[in-house]
C-alpha cells in the first residue's frame, strides 16, 4: 500500500505581510487571536498589537504575551476608537501587504499566505477576503443566516451594491491590503460601526478592485460586547453615510466616467429595500456642497447637528 502525502500549501514567501491588532476590552479573547497570529508562520513579518485605553486586563495579558515572539510589537494609548488605532498602526507597517485582526477574532492557518498569493497574482486588485466562519464567546461554532442571505445576494450583483445592501465582508479582520492603499485612498474614517465598509467602498469607488477567496479563512466571533451590536439606529446613520460617500466620490471625482444607469438602479432598490433612501439623498446633497466626497475629509462626522438630522432620517 502507498500512501501519499499531501502537498504542502503554496507559501507568499518570508515577512510579507504586516498584521494590525487594535486590542480594546478583550482580556479573555486576545490570546488565541496572537496564537492564531503566530501560527501563520514566516509569512508574518511583525504583529503590531495597540491597546485603546482598555478599562480591563487587556493590556496585562498583552505584556505576558509578547515574550512568546520578537515579531510582536505591544503599546497602549488613550482611547481613541477602532478607526484611529487601525490608522496608527498601518504608520508602523513595513510589510508589502497588511492584514487587520480585531482582538477577538481568529485567522484560520495559511490564511496569509493564500491572501498574499492572490495579491500577487492580481496585481489590479488591492484588497483581498475570504470566507467566514462564526463562533460564540467560548469559540463553539454558530450559524449566521444574516451573512448566508448577504452572500446569496451577491451573486449576480456588483461588488458596490451588494456591499451596501449587506456588508459581507463583515470586518476589517477580513483585510489584507497592499501597504500603499491608504496613501492611495485615505485611511480609516471616523466611523464607529461602518469604517470596514467605507473603507472598501472608497476604494471601489476609485476604480480599484477587491479580490475574494471563497474558503473559509477567518473565525468570525458573535458575542455580547460586538459594537455592531450596539444602538442600530447609529449603524443605520453611518451606513447611509457611507453609502451616500460612495456614489458621490464614484460621480463626482475628476475624471469620472458616465454614470452606469443601471447599477445606479440597482443602488436604488437596495436603499429602498432598507428604508435608506431619505438619509442617502441628504448626505449626497452635505458631502457635494462641502466639495469634499471622502468621510475621511469630509466634515461631515464632526457636524454634530446634521448628524443629529441623519438620525432622525433612519
Amino acid at each position: 500500500m502507498r500512501f501519499f502525502r499531501k502537498p504542502a500549501a503554496p507559501r507568499a514567501g518570508a515577512g510579507r505581510v504586516s498584521v494590525v491588532v487594535p486590542l480594546y476590552n478583550h482580556a479573555g479573547y486576545i490570546a488565541p487571536a496572537i496564537d492564531s497570529v503566530l501560527a501563520q508562520g514566516e509569512v508574518l513579518r511583525e504583529v503590531i498589537v495597540i491597546d485603546d485605553g482598555s478599562t480591563d486586563d487587556s493590556a496585562r495579558v498583552m505584556q505576558g504575551l509578547t515574550a512568546r515572539d520578537p515579531r510582536i510589537r505591544f503599546r497602549s494609548q488613550p482611547n481613541q476608537g477602532a478607526h484611529a488605532t487601525i490608522n496608527a498602526g498601518l504608520a508602523e507597517c513595513g510589510a508589502d501587504y497588511i492584514a487587520i485582526l480585531n482582538s477577538d477574532d481568529v485567522f484560520l492557518p495559511g490564511r496569509l499566505d493564500a491572501l498574499a498569493l492572490r495579491l500577487d497574482a492580481e496585481p489590479d486588485c488591492v484588497l483581498a477576503a475570504t470566507g467566514i466562519t462564526f463562533i460564540d464567546g467560548n469559540g463553539a461554532a454558530i450559524a449566521n443566516p444574516w451573512h448566508a442571505e448577504a452572500l446569496a445576494f451577491r451573486a449576480g450583483q456588483d461588488w458596490a451594491t451588494a456591499l451596501v445592501n449587506a456588508n459581507f465582508l463583515m470586518t476589517t479582520s477580513n483585510f489584507l491590503f497592499r501597504r500603499d492603499l491608504p496613501a492611495r485612498i485615505g485611511g480609516f474614517a471616523a466611523l464607529r460601526y461602518t469604517h470596514d465598509l467605507d473603507f472598501a467602498l472608497r476604494a471601489l469607488a476609485l476604480g480599484h478592485r477587491i479580490a475574494w477567496l471563497d474558503e473559509a479563512l477567518l473565525r468570525y466571533r458573535i458575542h455580547g460586547s460586538n459594537t455592531i451590536a450596539e444602538d442600530h439606529r447609529r449603524v443605520r446613520a453611518e451606513w447611509a453615510a457611507s453609502a451616500a460617500a460612495y456614489l458621490t466620490l464614484l460621480w463626482d471625482r475628476p475624471g469620472a466616467a458616465e454614470p452606469d444607469w443601471d447599477a445606479a438602479a440597482a443602488m436604488e432598490q437596495v436603499f429602498q429595500r432598507h428604508d435608506l433612501a431619505r438619509a442617502v439623498h441628504p448626505c449626497m446633497a452635505y458631502l457635494r456642497r462641502h466639495g469634499e466626497a471622502r468621510l475621511d475629509l469630509s466634515p461631515l462626522l464632526a457636524d454634530q447637528p446634521f448628524r443629529a438630522r441623519l438620525a432622525g432620517w433612519v
